[in-house]
Order: C-alpha cells, then sequence, then structure tokens
C-alpha cells in the first residue's frame, strides 16, 4: 500500500539520518566577482517580454504519483497554483509551475529544475516542500536532452540542448524581476542530479540568482556522460563508442569538452560565493559519482555539503529531510521566507545573507 511505502520510507530515512555527514563551509577562497567566460556571449538569450508569457490557475498538483498524494494529505499548504507558459528561446513554447505562498509579498523565489528523465514527481515534490517554507517557485518541465535517434559521436546535440535550458532559465529570471509578487533580491536556484547541475551553472553565470540547493548534482559533464550509469547516458556512451571511432576515455573526454565546457558548473563556479551554496548527495551515488559532487564542492570553494549513505536512487528515504535542509539554508542566505514578506528595515535587520555582514566581499 502505497502508506505503508511512504512509512516504511520514512523511518529508513529518519533512522540512517544519522549515519550522514555534513561538512560545513570552509570556504578556499575570498568570494569577490570574476570575470566572465569567453563563451558568456553565447549564453546571454534575447530578454523576454513579459507580455509574452500567459498565466494561468492551475492545479495545485499536476502529477498523478502516490507520493504527492500522501504528502498532501500530510502538508496541504497554503498556496495558489499557476500553468506558465513562455516562449523558448528558439521559439517553441515552454512550461512552468508556479506555486505562489499566501500573502502580499515580495516573496523569495526559487527556481526549480526537472532531472533528467520520468516523471516531474521530484521537482514537483521539492516545489511543494519549498513552497510550503515560504518560498515562491517556479518548477520547470524539461526539454529531453538524450534520444535514442542521436548520432553517435556528436556530442554537439545534447549540448544544444542543455544550452536552451540554461538560456530559458535566464529568460525565466527575466520574467520574475517583473512580476510584484517576487522580491528579485532573493532568488534562489536548486534541483535534483541534472537539475541541480543546471541549477548550479544558472548560478555561476547569472549574478541574479543569490542562493542554490544542489541535490546529486556534481561537475565536469565530459566526466559524467563518460561514467554515468543511467540509462540515457550509457546508450549514449555505448553508441559513441562504438559507431564514432573513439578510442578511448580520454579521447572521449576530448572531443566531449569541446561542447561541454560552457555549461559545466565547474567553468562558472569561481564566480559563486561558496557561502550561499548547499551540496547534498550520496556516498554510493552511481550516475552522478561522488568524485565529481567533490569536483563541483572544491570549484564553488568548498560550500557545506551533506553526504548520505546512498546511492543515487536510494537517497529516496532521505528526500523530506533533504528538502528541509535545503529549506534552511535559503532561509540563511535570503532571510527567512516564510516570516519575511516586505524589505522593510525591521525585516531587512533579521536577514542573514552573507551580503549584510560587514567587512566581508561578496558577489554582486
Amino acid at each position: 500500500m502505497p502508506s505503508l511505502r511512504f512509512a516504511l520510507a520514512l523511518g529508513i530515512g529518519l533512522s540512517a539520518a544519522l549515519g550522514c555527514t555534513t561538512l560545513a563551509a570552509t570556504p578556499s577562497r575570498a568570494p569577490a566577482p570574476a570575470p566572465l567566460h569567453p563563451a558568456v556571449a553565447s549564453l546571454s538569450p534575447p530578454p523576454l517580454d513579459p507580455t509574452a508569457v500567459r498565466v494561468e490557475p492551475g492545479p495545485r498538483t499536476v502529477e498523478d504519483h502516490w507520493l504527492l498524494g500522501v504528502y498532501d494529505r500530510l502538508r496541504p499548504g497554503d498556496y495558489r497554483a499557476f500553468r506558465v507558459d513562455f516562449p523558448t528561446v528558439d521559439g517553441e513554447t515552454g512550461r512552468a509551475h508556479w506555486l505562489l505562498p499566501r500573502g502580499g509579498g515580495p516573496h523569495a523565489a526559487v527556481l526549480v529544475f526537472p532531472i533528467l528523465g520520468g516523471s516531474h514527481v521530484v521537482s514537483e515534490a521539492a516545489a511543494k516542500a519549498l513552497t510550503n517554507r515560504g518560498y515562491a517557485t517556479l518548477r520547470v518541465e524539461r526539454r529531453r536532452l538524450f534520444r535514442d535517434d542521436d548520432p553517435a559521436g556528436d556530442f554537439s546535440v545534447p549540448a544544444a540542448r542543455l544550452r536552451r535550458a540554461v538560456l530559458d532559465a535566464r529568460r525565466l529570471l527575466d520574467w520574475l524581476e517583473t512580476r510584484p509578487e517576487i522580491d528579485p533580491e532573493r532568488i534562489a536556484a536548486a534541483g535534483v542530479s541534472v537539475g541541480g547541475v543546471v541549477a548550479a551553472t544558472l548560478m555561476g553565470l547569472d549574478e541574479r540568482v543569490r542562493a542554490g540547493f544542489f541535490v546529486m548534482a556534481g561537475g565536469g559533464l565530459a566526466e559524467i556522460l563518460y561514467e554515468s550509469t543511467e540509462r540515457p547516458l550509457r546508450r549514449f556512451r555505448q553508441r559513441t563508442l562504438e559507431s564514432a571511432g573513439i578510442g578511448d576515455r580520454e579521447e572521449f573526454l576530448l572531443r566531449a569538452r569541446r561542447h561541454t565546457e560552457m555549461l559545466d558548473p565547474l567553468t562558472w563556479a569561481h564566480r559563486v560565493d561558496p557561502r550561499t551554496v548547499l551540496l547534498v548527495s550520496g556516498r554510493f551515488d552511481r550516475v552522478i559519482p561522488p568524485e565529481r559532487t567533490k569536483a563541483l564542492w572544491e570549484a564553488l570553494g568548498r560550500p557545506s555539503w551533506v553526504r548520505f549513505p546512498a546511492g543515487h536512487y536510494e537517497i529516496a528515504p532521505f528526500f523530506w529531510w533533504a528538502m528541509g535542509r535545503g529549506a534552511d539554508h535559503l532561509d540563511d542566505v535570503l532571510g527567512d521566507a516564510a516570516s519575511i514578506s516586505s524589505p522593510t528595515s525591521s525585516n531587512l535587520r533579521r536577514m542573514r545573507s552573507p551580503a549584510s555582514r560587514p567587512g566581508e566581499s561578496v558577489r554582486s
């Protein structure tokens, strides 16, 4: 029964959470604005015309999944739901789902990115958890990065799709800034798996993103393509090695990096204040190997990092606890979303953003 599965998962998660480890932020460098990568022009989309965005009331729960049903019964929440259709950078129609807490705002906001495949239940669950903590969330629906009919060895095809995802995210930031319900100084990015990779890249690239929460993410896209056990990546790798005349690992990585470097969170991580980031990962992850998360942790300047004794999919029992830790982190950086509804002087004094700490240089 669904309720039994949920109870078992919750019990396992609570007990196993005792086995997790946390590395507090130990910045390895002084946070300061850094120059942009030479490829930044190709990642700067035309601004999104807010009048071209269609916002309509939508269902509070989109995905039909028992986990969301149980969560809605346990945490019904007090928020409004909207469907957002927007023109993508390549002229198609993209879709996002906007959850807006009650109250006048302006609210802190979180862009939430989806996993690589399957349904959107993971990103919807994350969005609901963050909204119940007072954040307005804009959950983006995916456009597939890998297809079985993609030409073998052509790294430019998935790279172009990932680039579109980043460009569309920047355009959605344009739209969020125009909304009176949103505080443009308190915008964060979050995601699980490849969603965390996109969120990390966006944060390094776009200074409007002031905080980040990345679950089971990593850096080094070429290495992830070669090492991951995720089925779409494994199929792409196998067809590439068999059909594209690539002889070994180093040649694979060299060819891949030519197309993935500008989209890699490692490329942009030096521009991020490590105090504004929280990483969550599994010690035995084979989809985003621990070495890849460690590479991102190092590149980001050693932010706080929570590690569970679990694999990629086995992290499910820890999910809700991890979302709570993520919301705590965003509160620390952006100010308590549940209690700060407008930037009055008294509220600003309660904010705990690094930017409010005297004598410290942070990203502008």
